[in-house]
C-alpha cells in the first residue's frame, strides 16, 4: 500500500515537472514573438518616418500635375518670361522649379530605382496660356502626345489604317483604330496634319442636331432656298453657338477641353461635282480663319475610302470601306458650282450628294487638337479608346 502511494505520488511529480517545463517553453515562445512583433513594428516605425521625411511616391500623372502646379507659380512672378506672341512657346525644368522651391525635387517622388526628368511647356493660345508638363522616366514612363501614338501604329500603303498622303497622315478604310473619347462623346481621328494637329469628328449621334445649312432669300434664284456662302451662313452661327452653348443636343465644351484644341483655317471653297482629284485644292480656294469649330470638306470625306473607284463626288462607291459612314444624312462643308444654293452632305448610305442650303441634315463638327495633348490610356479601339489628359 506504500509502494502504491509512492508511486502516485512520484507520477505527480512527473506530471507536475512536464507541465511546468512546457508552460516555461511556452513563456520563452511568447517572449520571442513579441520580440519579433517588436522588431518588425520598429522596421515599419524607421520606414514610415523616413516616407514622410523624403515624401509620399506619387503615380505618374500626379507628378506632371505637381510640374503644372509649380510652372504656373513660377511664372506668375516671372511674368516677363512668358511667351507674347500667338504660338510662341517656352519651357522651364522640372530642376528650375525644385531649384525656386515651387516643387520637390522629382526624385523625392518616385521610387529608388526611377530617375525622371522634366520640363513644362507654355504656349500662347489667344490671351490664355496653356500648360503641357513633360516627363521622361526612361522605360518606366514617358509622357506621350496624342498625334505620337497615332503615328506609333505604323503607315500603311494598302487595305485599312493610316496612310501618308502628301505631308498628312490621313485614316482610311473601314476598320481603323482611330477612337478618342473626348468631352464624354466619342470622336474619330480623320488625320494628321503637318502642324501635328489631330484634326476629330465627332462619331456620337446623340449630339448631332439637325440643321439648315442655310435659309436665306437667295436673290439668285428668287426663292428662300438659303446661300451656300459659308461665310454668311446659318451653318456657321449653329457651329460658334454649339463650341460656346451646351443643350441637351450638344457637347459642352469644358474650359479646360478649350485649352486642348487650336483655331485652324477652315476650307469652305466650291468644288465641281465632276472633279476628280481629292487633295482639297478647290474646297481649299476659299479659306476661313481662325475657325473653332468646322466641318468635313468633300476631299476629306472621300480620301476615308479605300474604294479603287472612288474619285468624285458622283462616284457611289465612295461609300464603301469607309469608317466615316454613319446611318443619318450630314452637311459637309463644301458648296457646289452647281449654283449659289447647293451644297453637299453625305447620305445614310455613306454616299456623297447635294442638296439646296435649306435642306435639314444633322451636324457633324470637326475640331483641331493641339500637338501637345496628351493621351491617359488607350489604344484607338472602340473597345478601349484614346482617353486624353
Amino acid at each position: 500500500m506504500n509502494e502504491q502511494k509512492q508511486d502516485l505520488m512520484l507520477e505527480t511529480e512527473e506530471n507536475k515537472s512536464q507541465n511546468d517545463t512546457k508552460i516555461e517553453l511556452r513563456k520563452r515562445l511568447l517572449k520571442r514573438i513579441g520580440i519579433l512583433i517588436g522588431i518588425l513594428l520598429l522596421i515599419f516605425l524607421v520606414i514610415f518616418i523616413i516616407q514622410l521625411v523624403r515624401g509620399r511616391t506619387l503615380t505618374y500623372e500626379e507628378i506632371e500635375n505637381e510640374m503644372k502646379k509649380a510652372a504656373k507659380q513660377y511664372y506668375q512672378v516671372q511674368k516677363e518670361l512668358l511667351p507674347t506672341k500667338e504660338g510662341e512657346k517656352v519651357t522651364v525644368s522640372a530642376s528650375v522649379l525644385s531649384d525656386a522651391e515651387y516643387m520637390k525635387p522629382l526624385s523625392e517622388y518616385t521610387k529608388k530605382d526611377v530617375a525622371c526628368t522634366g520640363e513644362v511647356q507654355v504656349a500662347r493660345i489667344g490671351k490664355q496660356y496653356r500648360y503641357t508638363p513633360y516627363l521622361d522616366c526612361g522605360q518606366a514612363y514617358t509622357t506621350k502626345e496624342l498625334y505620337k501614338a497615332v503615328l506609333e501604329q505604323g503607315i500603311v500603303t494598302t487595305e485599312y489604317g493610316l496612310y501618308q498622303i502628301g505631308n498628312e497622315y490621313v485614316y482610311r478604310g473601314e476598320k481603323v483604330s482611330n477612337y478618342v473619347s473626348f468631352e464624354g462623346a466619342m470622336f474619330r481621328i480623320v488625320k494628321i496634319t503637318p502642324s501635328n494637329e489631330t484634326v476629330l469628328i465627332l462619331d456620337d449621334q446623340d449630339y448631332m442636331p439637325a440643321v439648315q445649312w442655310d435659309n436665306r432669300y437667295n436673290q439668285v434664284e428668287r426663292a428662300k432656298t438659303g446661300i451656300n456662302n459659308y461665310h454668311v451662313s446659318r451653318i456657321k452661327e449653329a457651329l460658334d453657338v454649339y463650341y460656346e452653348e451646351s443643350t441637351k443636343d450638344t457637347i459642352t465644351f469644358t474650359k479646360s477641353a478649350k485649352e486642348k484644341l487650336v483655331p485652324f483655317s477652315l476650307c469652305v471653297g466650291a468644288r465641281d461635282k465632276n472633279y476628280a482629284a481629292n487633295d482639297n485644292t478647290q474646297e481649299c480656294s476659299l479659306i476661313e480663319e481662325n475657325q473653332n469649330i468646322g466641318l468635313l470638306t468633300v476631299s476629306d470625306y472621300l480620301n476615308a475610302s479605300t474604294d479603287p473607284n472612288c474619285h468624285a463626288p458622283t462616284d457611289r462607291s465612295c461609300q464603301n470601306y469607309n469608317y466615316l459612314r454613319i446611318n443619318d444624312e450630314w452637311w459637309l462643308a463644301t458648296p457646289s458650282t452647281l449654283d449659289t444654293t447647293t451644297v453637299y452632305y453625305v447620305t445614310s448610305s455613306g454616299a456623297v450628294s447635294d442638296d439646296g442650303a435649306n435642306g435639314l441634315k444633322h451636324l457633324r463638327p470637326i475640331l483641331h487638337l493641339s500637338d501637345s495633348v496628351m493621351i491617359k490610356s488607350g489604344k484607338g479601339t472602340e473597345t478601349n479608346p484614346f482617353v486624353l489628359k
